[in-house]
């Protein structure tokens, strides 16, 4: 590439990228409906979030968290507590309760800046270690530019947050820090629709100690979060569930939202996360990027997920150009760029119809299909060569 094309590109994208970070911020200052400080705010004043949510009393617009739901009132953007994470999760959030709304997303807005540096410096010290300098910068700045990370900066959302904790457990479990890592990974599952097909990746690189140190604190906060509100240790398990699965035919192009929230959609998610694991134990080492990339591709279908969390596309390309095994097919390639494009600059021009959800669904589930061949006919080409 000419140097003076490289340098109207970078002033493009960065350009580009610096007006979406102002406005992601201004929507998140305004906004941030869905930080769950409500539901955090909740559960730390001995109210149960999850029977809010399930079967409204008033004790949310009365209680505590009264100003919160008052802020969205005079706003115009009326909200609902909607507690979809487990007690342990929302213990996450208790130091942001005791700043007023007001404050405390505005510090939520600094820390989700904070945690997109940070994802930028761990996955150059992770996966994309490979990664040429140009190809990298440019990844990055298309991210921060596209409607998904401005969209998850405004709404408040968690992705950010939980990607950030599982690239740095990933990188804590390459300096063999077993039990910081293993902290940093039950962190990382604020956002488990993500992040709970993300863990499959400590299975196949057979760290299994981190593994498990993550469930520890869960185990132990679903039991605090019993106490604290004086019910069964079931229904902190149960109710955050109930409350989830009522939003699973609202998402995207998810197999809840294309099943219409079927009740079958639920356990074909099981056997695609029974089928993850089993292919972590298939792939060999030297693939970290291979299933690292194929795990997010999952991850973004297997549960309620909306445009929001598709600044994910960026680390898939980790399995893409600079991956152990690098995958040279154009067609493949240029899939990529297709599904990065449209989801970051085309989507929003197109709202949120039928035709838009086809095309959507179309472009990602073909790019998948494809990744998914891409390993088989490399898987075959390999045994074809030892044999």
């Amino acid at each position: 590439m000419k140097k003076s094309v490289k340098t109207a590109l970078y002033l493009i994208l960065i350009l580009m990228a610096a007006v979406s970070a102002f406005q992601g911020a201004r929507n998140a200052l305004r906004y941030s409906q869905d930080f769950q400080y409500d539901a955090a705010l909740l559960l730390r004043s001995g109210i149960n979030p999850y029977l809010e949510s399930l079967e409204p009393a008033g004790a949310a617009e009365t209680g505590p968290a009264a100003d919160f739901f008052r802020i969205f009132e005079e706003a115009g953007a009326p909200q609902k507590v909607e507690a979809n994470q487990f007690p342990s999760l929302l213990m996450l959030l208790f130091p942001m309760t005791f700043l007023p709304f007001s404050a405390a997303r505005v510090l939520w807005l600094l820390l989700n800046l904070c945690f997109t540096a940070a994802i930028i410096l761990l996955l150059k010290q992770t996966f994309f270690k490979k990664a040429d300098g140009d190809v990298f910068n440019i990844l990055m700045l298309l991210m921060i530019a596209g409607t998904p990370w401005r969209n998850q900066i405004g709404v408040g959302q968690h992705s950010l947050f939980s990607f950030c904790f599982f690239l740095l457990s990933v990188w804590l479990s390459d300096k063999d820090h077993k039990v910081l890592s293993g902290l940093a990974l039950s962190v990382s599952y604020f956002k488990y629709t993500l992040t709970a097909p993300l863990a499959v990746y400590f299975l196949y690189k057979r760290k299994y100690k981190e593994f498990v140190i993550s469930l520890i604190p869960h185990a132990l906060g679903t039991v605090a979060g019993a106490v604290m509100l004086k019910s069964p240790v079931t229904d902190m398990v149960i109710l955050p569930l109930k409350v989830a699965s009522a939003l699973a035919g609202e998402g995207s192009i998810d197999i809840g939202a294309l099943t219409g929230g079927a009740g079958w959609s639920l356990a074909l998610t099981l056997i695609i996360m029974l089928g993850l694991i089993a292919a972590a134990f298939r792939f060999k080492e030297g693939e970290d990027n291979s299933i690292f990339a194929l795990l997010i591709l999952f991850s973004l279908i297997m549960t309620y997920h909306r445009i929001y969390d598709f600044f994910m596309l960026i680390p898939i390309a980790a399995g893409t150009w600079f991956g152990d095994k690098r995958v040279n097919h154009k067609l493949f390639l240029l899939m990529y760029g297709i599904n990065v494009i449209y989801f970051f600059f085309l989507q929003r021009f197109l709202g949120e119809g039928e035709s838009t959800v086809f095309v959507s669904a179309l472009l990602y589930y073909g790019y998948l299909i494809l990744y998914i061949l891409s390993l088989v006919l490399r898987e075959k080409r390999e045994e074809g060569y030892a044999g």
